[in-house]
């Protein structure tokens, strides 16, 4: 009961990570193809995993999912500070995608080749990093959800107001004193570290990052603004991402669990595609100020 607890918690704060590094990062690019996902910080933080894997085994060291996010931590968080030059200039925002998804692929491939070698000399592989699961949550790593979380409502406390005038639109922002340099930072570090510590601790879960904001922005939420896609509308994904690790937990396939994470990438995979091919009116995100 204990286990079932932890896990349905882990799962829970993992859809709320998802969806508010989804938010950010849509709200800040303004566009709704925007995501971890798309922009290949998923493949980043797979391939800082399988380094990180190969590079222990080859110097045979013991090591814990816990070490392995504390020692990327720096790494994204330098990678998140320097993510917002790409978006500088004038280059189309669909090249960006393009090179993001392609990224994805690229690591998907080398996931594939590493794997191969690797059961090949008979050594142990994260086979399980590709599609994310919650069968080994823990005590620890709920906790350490738990900090990113309070980490990143903190960092939404401080920069809410920049996020606000932003959304309203580049130019009236800069006019009240938007500070856009330092809130890119802050988007794109919240971002990378989330991303990371969900891949890091249970795998990959595609295109929820894409998915989750777009349900918070449909939905009631819409109604308050801002706050409500950054703050209800993630307790919402999150209580969906748990509901569908419930069942199934409970609904095994001839005893073999179906990762959750297999189920929630096909389903952002067709909102994507179906996005891409309706030619979405509102691709770009820009927020109506309150009359």
């Amino acid at each position: 009961m204990d286990y079932l607890i932890i896990r349905l918690a882990s799962s829970f704060f993992v859809g709320v990570l998802l969806s508010q590094a989804g938010s950010l990062i849509q709200l800040g690019t303004r566009n709704i193809l925007a995501s971890p996902s798309t922009l290949g910080i998923d493949g980043l933080s797979v391939l800082w995993l399988l380094i990180f894997h190969s590079a222990s085994i080859y110097f045979n060291i013991s090591y814990s999912s816990e070490w392995t996010f504390l020692i990327g931590v720096p790494v994204f968080v330098f990678m998140g500070l320097l993510f917002p030059r790409f978006f500088q200039g004038k280059s189309k925002f669909e090249r960006i995608i393009l090179l993001g998804l392609t990224f994805n692929l690229l690591v998907g491939a080398a996931f594939s080749l590493w794997q191969f070698l690797f059961m090949a000399f008979n050594l142990p592989f994260p086979v399980e990093l590709w599609f994310g699961h919650f069968r080994f949550s823990s005590f620890s790593s709920l906790s350490m959800l738990i900090i990113t979380e309070l980490l990143l409502l903190l960092g939404l406390k401080v920069f809410f107001k920049d996020l606000k005038m932003f959304s309203i639109g580049h130019m009236m922002g800069l006019n009240w004193g938007l500070n856009e340099k330092k809130l890119f930072q802050f988007i794109f570090v919240a971002v990378a570290v989330s991303t990371l510590i969900v891949i890091n601790l249970f795998g990959a879960f595609s295109f929820l990052g894409l998915v989750f904001p777009i349900l918070a922005r449909k939905m009631w939420f819409q109604k308050l603004d801002l706050g409500g896609e950054l703050f209800l509308g993630p307790v919402f994904n999150g209580l969906c991402l748990m509901a569908i690790d419930f069942l199934c937990y409970f609904n095994p396939v001839l005893g073999a669990e179906i990762p959750v994470g297999l189920i929630v990438t096909g389903i952002g995979a067709v909102s994507l595609i179906l996005i891409l091919w309706t030619g979405h009116k509102d691709s770009e995100i820009v927020a109506k100020p309150k009359k």
